[in-house]
């Protein structure tokens, strides 16, 4: 077997990790406007419903018609607005839910 030359092999690595970092590097850029599930020839992976499928004529695959111009996650959520509402009621009831424990907290249990 022959001998590893550390210092090819260092170069080696680092131009790996040049090569993987472009990849990484344009995967992040792309996550921001690109629907995840998109595939490369814009078929929709998603197993679910989205108002931004296409059914593609004697096929039984949906093409994805999103242009990446808005935010893709509201395209599945039912009702956007709710997102505000739902965390205002969970804010509440966290609140409540920790007075109710201060007050119980307050009254030493008796023996």
């Amino acid at each position: 077997m022959p001998k590893i030359d550390p210092a090819a092999y260092r170069q080696r690595i680092d131009r790996i990790t040049e090569i993987f970092s472009d990849i990484a590097g344009r995967a992040e850029e792309v996550s921001k406007f690109r629907c995840p599930y998109r595939d490369r020839l814009d078929r929709c992976t998603g197993k679910f419903k989205c108002r931004n499928q296409v059914a593609s004529p004697g096929e039984n695959l949906t093409t994805c018609s999103h242009d990446g111009q808005f935010d893709y996650r509201s395209a599945w959520e039912t009702k956007p607005e709710s997102y505000g509402r739902a965390k205002a009621r969970i804010k509440k009831i966290k609140r409540v839910s920790a007075e109710k424990r201060a007050s119980l907290n307050a009254f030493p249990k008796k023996d």
